[in-house]
C-alpha cells in the first residue's frame, strides 16, 4: 500500500454461478485485465482506478477488494490470485467462456464500493448512502465512519455492489443476465452461514423479478443506488440511529 495514503478498504469479491463446466482459478493477469476492461467502460464516472497486487500490499481478502484513497480520490482495486476455499469450487464449475463476464462483474462490484465512499466522504451525500432509520440530517464524516466501522450497514453496501453487478450482467449478456443474476443470488443465500454479511439475496431476488432497465442517460451506479432503496425493507438492514456527533466534530 502506498506510503502516506489513507485508504478505506472494503468488500470481498465473492461470486458464484450455476454449476456448468470447469475453469481454472483466475490468474493475476486475468484479474488485472478484468479491472482494466471494466475501468475503460466506466470513463463517464470520472473515477481514477488503479489495480494493485493484494499479496504484495498486505491485503488478504481473496480474489478482489477495493480501497478508496481520501487523499486523491483514487479507487484502488486489489487483485489476489491465491486460491481460496469456496472460490476454488466455484471456478471449477464456471464455463471458460463465462469467466471474463464473472471477473468483470467482480470488478464492477468493487468499483461500486469506491463510488459509494466517494458519495459519502467527498460529496457527503449521507441521505444517499445511509438506509432509512439512520439520522442523516446532522450526520458528519466522523459519525458516518462510526456507523461503517460498527458493521451495521455492511450488508447495505454489499447490496449496492451486487445490484450494480446485476446491471452489468444486463449490459454484457442481455440474453442471459437472469441466469447470472440468479446464480449470484443463490450463492449469496447458500453461503450465508459462512459469509452472512454478503447475503444480498433479498435484494437480488426483488431486482431480478422487477426486470429493471437502466436509463440510457444514467450510470448503472446511480440506478443501483435507486434500486437498493426501492427494494429495501425494515428487515433488510437494522434501522439503528447513527451515533450523535461528538463535540468538535465537523
Amino acid at each position: 500500500m502506498r506510503p502516506g495514503w489513507r485508504v478505506l478498504v472494503t468488500g470481498l469479491g465473492l461470486f458464484f454461478g450455476i454449476p456448468a463446466y470447469a475453469a481454472p482459478y483466475p490468474t493475476a493477469e486475468q484479474l488485472r485485465n478484468a479491472i482494466a476492461e471494466t475501468t475503460a467502460q466506466l470513463k463517464s464516472e470520472r473515477l481514477e482506478v488503479e489495480s494493485l497486487d493484494a499479496q504484495a500490499d498486505g491485503v488478504t481478502r481473496p480474489l478482489m477488494a477495493s480501497g478508496f484513497s481520501l487523499g486523491d480520490g483514487v479507487c484502488v482495486v486489489y487483485y489476489n490470485a491465491k486460491p481460496e476455499d469456496g472460490l476454488v469450487q466455484f471456478f471449477d464449475s464456471v464455463p471458460a467462456a463465462d469467466l471474463s463476464i464473472w471477473l468483470n462483474s467482480v470488478a464492477v462490484h468493487e468499483i461500486t464500493h469506491c463510488i459509494e465512499k466517494r458519495e459519502a466522504y467527498v460529496h457527503r451525500r449521507f441521505d444517499k448512502v445511509l438506509p432509512a432509520g439512520y439520522s442523516r440530517d446532522n450526520m458528519t464524516i466522523q459519525g458516518y465512519s462510526s456507523v461503517v466501522r460498527s458493521g451495521a450497514v455492511e450488508i447495505w453496501g454489499e447490496a449496492l455492489a451486487d445490484i450494480a453487478s446485476v446491471l452489468y450482467f444486463q449490459q454484457a449478456v442481455p440474453e442471459r443476465w437472469e441466469q447470472f443474476a440468479n446464480g449470484l443470488a443463490a450463492m449469496r443465500r447458500n453461503l450465508a452461514g459462512k459469509w452472512p454479511e454478503h447475503d444480498t439475496s433479498v435484494w437480488l431476488r426483488k431486482v431480478v423479478a422487477a426486470r429493471p432497465q437502466n436509463p440510457a442517460n444514467q450510470s448503472l451506479f446511480e440506478t443501483a443506488f435507486q434500486l437498493r432503496r426501492q427494494f429495501s425493507t425494515a428487515s433488510d438492514v437494522p434501522a439503528i440511529p447513527a451515533p450523535r456527533a461528538e463535540a468538535g466534530e465537523h
